[in-house]
């Protein structure tokens, strides 16, 4: 997701969503230069999982 609205890098964002929401992304730079402003989520998982974890995200972003 293009996170350029957000006053903190990619890898704040990264951590912060580590630490409040216990999900785990990467900054979009770690897959070059073309992700600056996104981060990256990996779909492995199953669909029920990938629901909890952006309700997650989505509940922590919604405090920043």
């Amino acid at each position: 997701p293009n996170i350029q609205a957000f006053d903190r890098s990619a890898g704040e964002l990264a951590d912060y969503l580590l630490e409040k929401a216990g999900v785990a992304v990467l900054p979009g730079t770690a897959f070059g230069s073309g992700g600056k402003g996104h981060l990256r989520l990996s779909y492995a998982n199953s669909p029920e999982n990938i629901q909890k974890a952006l309700e997650h995200m989505a509940a922590a972003l919604s405090e920043l």
